[in-house]
């Protein structure tokens, strides 16, 4: 069902400052910036290599901070920064996603962030031992 570890999500306040470590402290290098307006955020994405094809860090920071309405916003303001979620290449994102749903787990379907990701879906964390898992 899967193929490797495609990133590891960190949720921040600030997304250059944050960027700015990793890549100072751990020589990571800066490969990818966007804003996805569907989930409220901006992100970067750094890799040693600063390559897509490697198993990478994404930094996210969401667009509002105040917005209690947004996911990432709440879990910012009620847990801080830190581990968000673990990102998988899956080899087929519909059946994957099907297949996670009829194992009982609470899948829920996001639409594609251009230039960034095609198909995706996401476990909740209560489905997988508390990690939100997102399937590319």
């Amino acid at each position: 069902m899967l193929e490797r570890i495609s990133h590891i999500g960190v949720l921040v306040h600030d997304l250059e400052a944050a960027a700015r470590f990793w890549c100072e402290t751990y020589g990571l290098k800066r490969y990818l910036d966007y804003v996805a307006e569907c989930e409220g955020l901006k992100a970067c994405l750094l890799s040693p290599g600063g390559t897509r094809d490697e198993m990478s860090i994404e930094i996210i920071e969401p667009l509002d901070k105040t917005d209690m309405g947004n996911a990432l916003a709440r879990r910012l303001a009620t847990e801080g920064e830190g581990f968000f979620h673990l990102a998988v290449i899956a080899r087929d994102v519909p059946s994957s996603a099907a297949a996670l749903e009829a194992g009982g787990l609470t899948v829920m379907h996001r639409p594609p962030v251009p230039g960034v990701t095609g198909q995706r879906w996401v476990v909740h964390p209560r489905s997988s031992n508390g990690v939100l898992v997102e399937g590319v």
